[in-house]
């Protein structure tokens, strides 16, 4: 969606994705950041919902939020992490993403 809006609508709408924690542990995820970098989509925001919680167990990297920061950069995202019962950190990061 995110790719269509911008090479084919041209269009300034932004596609919001939100991701969990235990799905982070597919390789798709991050094959998806691969490919939102490579082709520069700037009008997509993913939301990681980290909760420690997998299908069946808990996921790999239960809380360790260093390690998704330091992932989801590596992909050349900005990334900000916060406190997901904030309003007010949710909002800023909302706006700074923009």
């Amino acid at each position: 969606m995110a790719y269509t809006g911008k090479n084919f609508d041209k269009s300034s709408y932004r596609v919001y994705c939100l991701l969990g924690d235990g799905e982070c542990s597919e390789g798709s995820v991050w094959e998806a950041m691969a490919f939102a970098s490579y082709y520069q989509l700037d009008n997509m925001v993913a939301i990681m919902d980290v909760n420690r919680l997998g299908q069946s167990e808990a996921a790999p990297l239960k809380h360790d939020m260093e390690t998704y920061r330091k992932r989801c950069e590596a992909f050349g995202w900005n990334t900000y992490v916060v406190d997901g019962h904030s309003v007010e950190e949710l909002c800023k990061a909302f706006w700074q993403a923009q």
